[in-house]
């Protein structure tokens, strides 16, 4: 009898910690499976870095280098949006804190925005801006959109990288991006007088006081069948970004399951593309111990049992992507190396 294969690809965003900050004590970890299949897993480069760029490249989409990941039409679509030929980029919901003369950025996962503050905010900029042409969007309180009437001629950071920095060197530029300064200077005056914040300051809440431009774009053309339908069976994830290309892509996706074990008790042959990015907000902020309990959590749940699935050959393979442009491959037979010594996170880390 002919035994089908699994193949499974893990996209791993924060893997190996809170980037620049090296006084981490990895021996403290149950990373001792996680070690192992990095050990002696095959090393391939991906030419990008970050969760989306990963995510677009796996997925077979073509980056312009000149033009910003559409990120904000892709993610619609996991948002329950329908198809649209429109322009759009996120906004999303942000705490601008001053740190002497300078702002740095807190995002929407650590403002515990409600939904009727969201929808407040949205309809008070959507008022202000209305003679514009422009409309905000709320599909999710945390994760706001933008349509514009046409394409504003401006590259912008991922909110990732700008999380707990100062925004100076992170606003948007290109022909119109000192436009854009101005407009977010008038979205903070605006936000400034809303009765949400002037709520959230009496209870002692951060107040929503501005918004992130990032990811804007076109949704892109759907993704040759070709290409992607041969390469994933199916996309498992939590993040939009992901389920909106495997939209795109007309591939089934499904929510993340709640351990390995659970995913390999239902019948699956094939190529399956999942992303586990339990920690991975913990690391862009620099939480150390947060972190390290997201990496006991997945150790548990995921790479333990990874490494008896391998070699009770319950997985023709697994790739772990850590989003900093490494992949890692393990197989059966990789993983039998015996004389590949394990390295510990650090080393694997810096090497």
């Amino acid at each position: 009898m002919t035994t089908l294969s699994r193949h499974l690809t893990l996209v791993v965003p924060g893997l190996f910690g809170p980037p620049g900050l090296r006084a981490i004590d990895f021996s403290m970890l149950n990373c001792a499976a996680l070690e192992l299949l990095l050990s002696r897993a095959v090393l391939a480069s991906l030419p990008v870095k970050g969760l989306e760029a990963t995510l677009f490249n796996l997925m077979g989409m073509p980056r312009d280098p000149a033009q910003d990941l559409p990120v904000a039409a892709v993610a619609r679509l996991a948002e329950g949006d329908e198809r649209s030929g429109d322009w759009w980029i996120r906004a999303d919901p942000v705490h601008l804190r001053a740190d002497q003369s300078r702002l740095v950025l807190m995002d929407s996962a650590m403002l515990s925005i409600t939904r009727a503050e969201a929808d407040s905010l949205v309809a008070q900029f959507n008022t202000f801006f209305a003679d514009d042409g422009w409309h905000l969007e709320a599909p999710h309180a945390e994760r706001w959109y933008l349509k514009l009437p046409h394409d504003p001629h401006m590259r912008t950071y991922d909110v990732t990288e700008v999380l707990g920095r100062h925004i100076d060197g992170f606003l948007p530029s290109g022909a119109q991006g000192k436009r854009w300064h101005t407009v977010l200077n008038e979205i903070q005056m605006l936000f400034h007088s809303s009765p949400v914040n002037q709520a959230r300051q009496m209870r002692g809440a951060a107040p929503i006081n501005s918004v992130w431009l990032w990811g804007g774009g076109c949704l892109p053309r759907p993704i040759p069948l070709a290409i992607t339908a041969s390469t994933w069976n199916t996309v498992l994830s939590d993040e939009p970004v992901a389920a909106g290309l495997a939209c795109l892509a007309g591939i089934p996706h499904a929510h993340v399951p709640e351990s390995l074990r659970a995913w390999l008790a239902t019948p699956a042959p094939g190529t399956h593309l999942m992303v586990l990015d339990y920690g991975y907000r913990d690391a862009l902020y620099g939480d150390a111990s947060a972190w390290g309990a997201a990496m006991e959590r997945m150790a548990d749940q995921w790479f333990t049992p990874l490494v008896t699935a391998l070699k009770q050959r319950q997985l023709d393979s697994v790739s772990i992507c850590a989003a900093d442009g490494r992949m890692f491959r393990i197989t059966p037979a990789l993983l039998r190396r015996f004389w590949k010594r394990r390295h510990s996170l650090e080393t694997l880390r810096d090497s």
